[in-house]
């Protein structure tokens, strides 16, 4: 049960890491123009964070959670190298007779902090769960010293 756990807790991830790509793809035709689209990515993007917190609520296992956040570091590098490429080209490529658009800084704002999100997430379950366990042990170890010393012998 608990592998079929591990991997609905990475699926998840995966589908959230995949819908905020979409927030710096590359844009293909006449330019950046407002575009529904966005918003209703904006908002899977929303419902699959929502569905990893969930999974990761079930799942509740401290390895796990240290692995997601290697993973978030490395789609961090990844993603700056991408905006680094980005700036590079000016944010504006043609190729042939169709002009593609590279996401802007903003974009790139908007990413990174959507990612921090999660980050922050996974840091505070991290801390809270270790700061749980260790009043757990704490309590037990209490009772544990107050059985072996009562005065009833």
């Amino acid at each position: 049960m608990k592998t079929v756990k591990v991997i609905l807790f990475f699926i998840s991830l995966g589908i959230t890491l995949y819908m905020s790509y979409y927030f710096i793809c590359v844009q293909y035709g006449t330019g950046p123009s407002y575009d529904w689209s966005m918003y209703f990515i904006f908002w899977f993007w929303v419902l699959s964070a929502v569905l990893f917190i969930l999974c990761d609520l079930w799942l509740h296992h401290r390895i796990v959670r240290l692995t997601a956040l290697g993973v978030l570091a490395l789609v961090y590098l990844m993603s700056f190298e991408y905006y680094l490429f980005c700036e590079e080209y000016g944010h504006t490529i043609f190729q042939c007779t169709e002009k593609i658009s590279l996401p802007s800084i903003n974009d790139f704002s908007f990413y990174w902090s959507l990612q921090g999100l999660l980050v922050v997430y996974l840091l505070l379950a991290i801390g809270v769960s270790h700061l749980i366990r260790r009043r757990k042990k704490l309590l037990a170890k209490q009772i544990n010293t107050r059985q072996y010393s009562s005065p009833n012998d």
